[in-house]
Order: C-alpha cells, then sequence, then structure tokens
C-alpha cells in the first residue's frame, strides 16, 4: 500500500499503547486523541479524510480529526487497503505524514490488546483538532440541526446517522452537548460525524440568534403549547432544526423566539392515556423531522 507503513505487531509492542483499554476521558483529556472502532466505521473514517486531502489543503485543515494510525488483524486488512491506498497513495507538498498501519496475528489478538471484542477486526487512532465554530457552517446553505443540551452519546451519535441520511448540511452543538468524536457515538454514528460538517457554538442560544439574525430560519422540535405539525411547516433553504434533551427539551427561550414549533403528532389509539401520550426519543423524532424539513 503505497504511502502507509504497514508494521506487524504482537500485543506486547509500545506502538499499541493508544489502543490498550484507554477510555475516551484519557484519549481526549490527556492526549488529544480519539478511537474509531469496526472496520466499517475505520473505513468511513479513512474516506473522509481522504476525500479532504484530495479537495485540498484548505479541506483537510479543516478536519476535526485526522487519522494518526490504524490498528487491524490480517484478515481485516485487505478490507481497508483500497481507503488507506486513497488516503496516502500520493506525495503532494503538504500532505500528512505516511499512516502506521499496525498489523496484528488475528481478531483475538486484537481483543487482546483492546480490552474488548467489539472491532470486527479493525480500530483507529485519530488526532484531534481544535472544534470548529458556527462560522463552519454558515457558508453551507441547506438545513443544519442543532443539538440544545443533548449529551446522550446515543442520541449525538443517531442525530448525526439521521443528518447523513436525510441531506442534512450540518450539525451544531450547544456547549453543554456531547462530543461527537467519543468512541460509542462515533460507532452509533456510523462513522457519519466524519462525513457531515459539524460546529460547536461557545455563546448558546446565541448562536441561534445570530444565524436568525443573518437569514436562517429557526424551527424549534418539540410538542408545545401553540406548535404546529411539521407537515405544517414547508421545507425552507437555510434552515436550523433545533432538537432538545431528553427530559428537558428546547429550552424555553429558544422556543419563544424560533420562527416556527413544529411537533409531530401522536396517535391516541392503543390505550394512550389523555394525561400520558405516547412520545419519541429524539433520535427517532429527529430522523422524521429531517425528512420533513431538510430541503434537498
Amino acid at each position: 500500500m503505497t504511502g502507509a507503513r504497514i508494521l506487524p505487531v504482537d500485543p506486547g509492542d509500545p506502538r499499541l499503547d493508544p489502543y490498550r483499554a484507554v477510555r475516551d476521558a484519557d484519549l481526549r483529556g490527556r492526549d488529544g486523541l480519539c478511537c474509531v472502532e469496526t472496520a466499517r466505521v475505520v473505513r468511513r473514517f479513512l474516506a473522509a479524510c481522504a476525500r479532504a486531502r484530495a479537495a485540498g489543503p484548505a479541506a483537510w485543515d479543516a478536519l476535526a480529526c485526522v487519522p494518526r494510525s490504524v490498528l487491524c488483524d490480517r484478515r481485516t486488512l485487505p478490507q481497508l487497503a483500497h481507503v488507506i491506498d486513497a488516503l496516502c497513495g500520493s506525495a503532494a507538498p503538504g500532505a500528512p505524514a505516511p499512516l502506521d498501519v499496525l498489523v496484528a496475528e488475528d481478531a483475538d489478538a486484537v481483543t487482546a490488546i483492546s480490552g474488548y471484542a467489539l472491532h470486527s477486526g479493525a480500530l483507529a487512532i485519530g488526532e484531534r483538532r481544535p472544534e470548529p465554530g458556527p462560522g463552519a457552517l454558515t457558508p453551507l446553505g441547506g438545513t443544519l440541526a442543532a443539538c440544545d443540551g443533548i449529551v446522550h452519546t446515543d442520541n449525538v451519535g443517531a442525530i448525526f446517522r439521521n443528518a447523513a441520511s436525510f441531506g442534512i448540511a450540518g450539525v451544531l452543538l450547544s456547549p453543554g452537548s456531547s462530543d461527537p468524536l467519543l468512541r460509542k457515538t462515533v460507532r452509533v454514528a456510523m462513522g457519519r460525524v466524519f462525513d457531515v460538517p459539524w460546529a460547536r457554538a461557545s455563546e448558546w442560544p446565541g448562536a441561534l440568534w445570530d444565524l436568525q439574525r443573518s437569514g436562517w430560519r429557526i424551527v424549534a422540535a418539540e410538542d408545545a403549547p401553540g406548535a404546529r405539525t411539521v407537515a405544517e411547516v414547508p421545507p425552507r433553504d437555510r434552515t436550523v432544526i433545533v432538537f432538545g434533551a431528553e427530559a428537558a427539551g428546547v429550552r424555553a427561550e429558544i422556543l419563544e423566539r424560533a420562527d416556527a414549533v413544529a411537533r409531530i403528532p401522536m396517535s391516541t389509539r392503543g390505550g394512550a392515556l389523555a394525561d400520558d401520550p405516547p412520545s419519541l426519543n429524539v433520535a427517532v423524532a429527529s430522523a422524521i423531522m429531517m425528512d420533513r424539513l431538510a430541503r434537498r
């Protein structure tokens, strides 16, 4: 594989230290790294980086995370060969350093190194860049999804996966929303955190009001008094759909100042009580909202 260093390793090799059952908090806080797991998600990570590299230095510099090394077993290496070649296949000026591909004998060896079996033969370590700010998203147009204090990794991961599926241009995170580069979030998102542009706001909800003043429509996804059904809110370019945390929902200040509040109508069949109506997890609700409101 051109441009990559293929390095056979055994479980005691010191080059494997970043993979040794390290917690997300240690990877992020101590080393500025993240862990990507499963062969499919590693492929998507490397493929996204390869596309950015092919697009030029500006696209490469805009990445929130770049690969430092890959760990895989011999059986899985051929599945990654084409994306490794795409990423490392030329020596263009300013190109990243050659990628270390650490090859263990088999899946059991990868499990012994990482401390868990949920890897399907491949892991990668990524080097974090500074989190991009909202200005990285505003030139995109289209539809943005915004996370208002969503902290559950599964929900953040699902929102990214949904965003990729329904043509969402980017994801804006409030200061308190969970890190999209956490190991489980990346896995739940099926690697789409590397495909969908994202940014972190330092002022919240001020970042939404900045967007609103520059012509973006703010739609709060909430079953609140006076909310319109999502079918009554037409798709429109430059729209931000705001999703709230599981218990708190979208905060009151956003509901008051949003251009529209949209809800998903719920059935009362099947024994649902008037004082205990059915509801959807934000992972499911965001998919419905994106499908109905995204301008594609």
